[in-house]
């Protein structure tokens, strides 16, 4: 038996190929006409269940990373660091354009809007069931046309095999070439038909727990370099003073102003605890470490440089490793469980119901510090040793301390999802068909931050004294006439040291904080769909309308905990809110000519969409109601059998979601980090910062909507004397405009004082130079443009065609993505920035995502009755680090220019798989029972020096881009899979 493995499939197979089974009535994800065949305008990539199992993938969210568009920003590989509540999820991120609250690509089931697992509307891959999966449909294009908001980079649609009928089932287990990383895998599916064929019905069930790979820093020799990226016009000099950028006689003199170097460190947070290099402390006192047990001090070395990410490492000195808290893999396990069941009324009339339940749960490290970073520790602390009393001399100090060892704070979340569906489908009459249906979906998600600090109970147990009366050590703030009531329980913190906070002083500063999200959609669908004129000569017309309508509504608590405000870490506030949707549909699809003296076939379609919007904010009461009308037009043009040309105009929409609109934050607290910004009235600035003001962040209720206009050109050469070669490029095009864009208080300073816009966001005190509040909450303003070119290459060999006897089949398949525009206009009134080829920073708090302009995968598979063999290859292009530095690599370049850094190349990383299954006769079936392994990252190839890219708000904590970059190394998988 010869056997070909076609992995993917843009259109439908031509003559000579092998072909894929065809039905007569068939409609592909980005169109609602039904077509005789897959031909459609909208590039399209579909992915089989065949490809998932060679590759002995069990999960969506490994699958979709095999697409050269998609950006997986939001994965178990980039977990970062802090308490997102996004921990463990997996999210479709096309062409990087998802905004950091949000999505721009939509992900269906079925063809149905599936119910978003987070605030800010995106589906977590891990929550769709897979182990009845047929295939995964992806159209990277604008779809609002056909679907509503949020495809406006392209839609994902997971398509489950609802016919599915017998037994199946399959187990595995994997884990890293280093041990860790370990992962266990069980599935089960059965379907089957009776009430004499009539009614079907079938069942799946998986499970999936993966451990966690530990400490970057720890746990892969790359990460222990420590890989940074300093700048060096911070260093600090031994006086603690700033020094200027290439002064002569400081330490970085000569070098350019940014550094990519090894050995970063945390400098002043060391898990000791240092004096800081800082007024006011005296000189004497300053770099001074605290011994093991807090009796002693210590020389310090802080090193030299700052880290331009993070928390502001080091290069060199005696702290841990910047990477010590940054883990790679984040642990996580799922159960999901779907149904479907479909019975018969009549030849015609069938009703149909499917269900899906699912839990994941998952946790990461989260910074027990909040925004409250320094800790100032008087000269009467109890606990301090008498050599550094006398080096004080009575001055207090700022001390630096990682805590994150000593006090683990754990983010852990955990996702409960549902989804139940039923519908009606049914033949009007010729080729008209209706179909409607009504779901409900719901997602409570519980999330924890086991150890917040309180910031005034804190500074309370820090506050460590002697009693006079008793000779004890005791917080100084009981020892007041009238103490504050927070004093209460109070315990003296000895946080020098490791390890010797009494379990007393923790429980009292640190204390548990929580987030319960709940999420439920309401949605209901009718359309009709058939063809007019069925005796053209070119064809009949295809038509399809009907109406949607969508009730979502969501409610975010935080369990009324006392004192909230005064965390320095928190969730936010509560906020709540519902969104109603209603749209009416129709798109029409009209063969021109075929087999005419201008061509073969020319096809033309339109599509169009009308959306009313009503937002309701639950809180506060406010309302609103919009509009808004997405289209689309396409064209299929063959002039003759091996060409074909395609093309399609479209204006997509995306309504701000529940995060963007109802998100309530806690202002920052002034002259924290998050709580300062540089006043340009104030003589001498910039100065890094010196004003402190409360800065608001968050949703706004005054979003409108984005829009969007893609163009695609297209071409697809089928080759007759080659038969089995299909070529195919696309051009396209996304402009995007009124983009909903995150703010930072520094932003709107910088905007108003350039060019004169969001001056109303900023509170002015007694004159400019004192800034009392600035609103920086989201806000329709970016303009972004994506170009390139998608590319796909497919042969099909089988190999009687080349020897007789030759057994089985040859298939090849390459996917590239070339994008070479990336536009970033923060307003309409600035030049915009080119970020394509970026690999190393992210950029505007993850509202975008820029790329490397090349992105390659390749699949070479060989099949017989018996055994399948296939080769992955998977190529992230080259690029710069930042677009916004200038390298030795670069034109222009100085060392004594402002943006000058050492090197400004990040290297392409290219990775092979290997997926061997070998199939035996069991249970009466000829492939009853398969074995099979893989081996990912076969030569354990390390990633590129790339710091600076993806995983937190803050920085990425990882010296390469996990957002690209394998950082788990080579791993094997073995499983079994069985079927009768």
């Amino acid at each position: 038996m010869c056997q070909s493995s076609p992995a993917w499939a843009q259109d439908g197979a031509r003559e000579g190929q092998e072909k894929s089974p065809t039905v007569s009535d068939i409609v592909v994800t980005g169109s609602r006409v039904a077509r005789s065949g897959l031909d459609a305008p909208t590039p399209r990539t579909v992915v089989s269940a065949e490809l998932m199992s060679n590759l002995g993938q069990v999960n969506v969210a490994e699958t979709i990373r095999l697409i050269p568009q998609n950006v997986s920003t939001q994965s178990d590989a980039n977990v970062g660091y802090g308490t997102s509540p996004n921990v463990g999820s997996a999210f479709v991120n096309l062409r990087g354009l998802n905004p950091g609250a949000g999505t721009r690509t939509l992900t269906l089931v079925n063809t149905r809007r599936f119910v978003p697992s987070s605030d800010g509307g995106a589906v977590d891959l891990n929550v769709i069931p897979s182990a009845i999966i047929e295939r995964i449909e992806t159209v990277t294009g604008g779809a609002s046309a056909a679907y509503g908001s949020d495809a406006v980079a392209g839609v994902v649609n997971v398509i489950l095999n609802r016919n599915f009928t017998g037994f199946k089932g399959e187990v595995d287990y994997g884990q890293t070439a280093r041990g860790d990383g370990r992962s266990w895998h069980g599935s089960a599916a059965w379907g089957t038909r009776f009430a004499d064929d009539r009614a079907h019905f079938a069942v799946a069930l998986e499970y999936q727990k993966q451990d966690g790979i530990g400490n970057c820093s720890e746990v892969r020799a790359w990460c222990a370099e420590g890989w940074d990226y300093f700048n060096n016009s911070s260093t600090i000099l031994p006086n603690g003073a700033l020094s200027g950028y290439n002064i002569p006689g400081s330490p970085g003199y000569g070098l350019p102003n940014y550094v990519i170097a090894p050995n970063s460190r945390q400098a002043f947070n060391d898990a000791h605890g240092v004096v800081r290099n800082r007024a006011p402390a005296a000189l004497a006192a300053r770099n001074k470490r605290f011994s093991d047990d807090g009796t002693a001090i210590l020389d310090f070395d802080p090193g030299m440089f700052v880290s331009s990410q993070g928390f502001g490492g080091r290069m060199g000195g005696d702290g841990e490793s910047t990477y010590a808290n940054s883990p790679i893999r984040t642990p996580m396990k799922r159960y999901v469980g779907y149904a479907y069941g479909s019975f018969a009324l009549t030849p015609d009339w069938e009703l149909n119901g499917e269900f899906t339940y699912a839990n994941r749960s998952a946790s990461s490290v989260a910074s027990t510090v909040g925004p409250r970073s320094t800790m100032f520790v008087k000269a009467t602390n109890a606990f301090l040793p008498a050599s550094l009393k006398a080096l004080l001399n009575g001055t207090s100090f700022s001390l630096g301390k990682d805590l994150d060892g000593q006090i683990e704070n754990r983010n852990e979340v955990e996702a409960n999802v549902f989804r139940g569906a039923f519908g009606v489908t049914g033949k009007l009459g010729g080729s008209w068909v209706f179909d409607a249906y009504y779901q409900y979906g719901q997602n409570k998600r519980k999330q924890t931050a086991s150890r917040a600090r309180v910031n005034t109970p804190f500074i309370y147990a820090l506050d460590a004294v002697v009693d006079p009366a008793t000779g004890n050590i005791v917080c100084a703030e009981l020892l007041k006439a009238n103490p504050d009531p927070r004093a209460q329980g109070c315990a003296p913190m000895n946080i020098f040291g490791l390890n010797n906070m009494s379990q007393a002083s923790i429980d009292y500063a640190y204390r548990p904080i929580f987030e319960d999200f709940t999420f439920r959609q309401h949605a209901a669908s009718a359309s009709v769909r058939g063809s007019l004129f069925e005796d053209r000569s070119a064809g009949p017309i295809g038509i399809a309308a009907g109406v949607d309508f969508r009730s979502e509504k969501g409610d975010v608590w935080h369990h009324d905990i006392p004192d909230y405000t005064d965390y320095g870490l928190t969730f936010g506030q509560d906020f709540a809110g519902s969104i109603q949707v209603l749209e009416g549909f129709g798109e029409a699809n009209l063969p021109v000519f075929k087999d005419s003296m201008f061509g073969d076939a020319l096809e033309l379609n339109a599509a169009g969409r009308w959306t009313r919007n009503r937002s309701r904010d639950d809180f506060t009461g406010a309302s609103k109601v919009t509009q808004a009308f997405s289209w689309k037009l396409g064209a299929i043009y063959e002039p003759f059998d091996l060409l074909r040309f395609r093309a399609t105009r479209s204006r997509d929409i995306r309504v701000a979601g529940f995060r963007e609109l109802f998100l309530k934050e806690i202002a920052s607290e002034p002259g924290t980090t998050q709580g300062t910004v540089d006043n340009p009235n104030i003589p001498g600035s910039p100065a890094g910062g010196d004003d402190a003001t409360p800065i608001l962040g968050g949703g706004s209720f005054e979003l409108g909507a984005e829009k969007a206009d893609t163009t695609t050109l297209g071409v697809v050469v089928t080759p007759s004397f080659i038969p089995g070669l299909r070529i195919g490029v696309d051009w396209y095009e996304i402009k995007i405009r009124d983009a909903v864009t995150a703010l930072s208080g520094q932003r709107v300073v910088d905007f108003c004082a350039q060019y004169d816009i969001f001056c109303d966001r900023i509170t002015y005190g007694a004159s400019p130079q004192d800034i009392t509040f600035i609103n920086a909450t989201r806000v329709n303003l970016g303009r972004f443009t994506a170009r390139g070119l998608d590319l796909e290459f497919e042969y099909n060999l089988p190999l009687r065609n080349v020897v007789a006897d030759w057994p089985g089949a040859i298939n090849l398949r390459v996917l590239g993505n070339h994008q070479y525009d990336f536009l970033i206009r923060a307003t309409p009134d600035v030049p915009a920035i080119n970020y394509a080829g970026q690999v190393g920073q992210q950029r505007d708090a993850g509202d975008f995502t820029p790329a490397p302009k090349w992105m390659w995968s390749g699949f070479l598979t060989y099949s017989t009755e018996p055994f399948t063999a296939t080769l992955r290859m998977s190529r992230v292009g080259g690029g710069k680090l930042d677009i916004a530095r200038i390298g030795p690599e670069d034109d222009g370049y100085s060392p004594y220019l402002a943006n000058s850094i050492s090197t400004n190349r990040v290297k392409s990383m290219t990775t092979f798989s290997l997926g061997l299954t070998y199939r035996m006769k069991a249970f009466g079936k000829g492939d009853g029972l398969e074995i099979y392994g893989v081996i990912d990252n076969i030569f354990d190839v390390d990633p590129p020096v790339a710091p600076g890219g993806g995983g937190s708000a803050l920085g990425s904590f990882y010296p390469t881009n996990p957002i690209y970059h394998d950082t788990f190394g080579a791993r094997y998988k073995a499983g079994v899979r069985v079927k009768f």
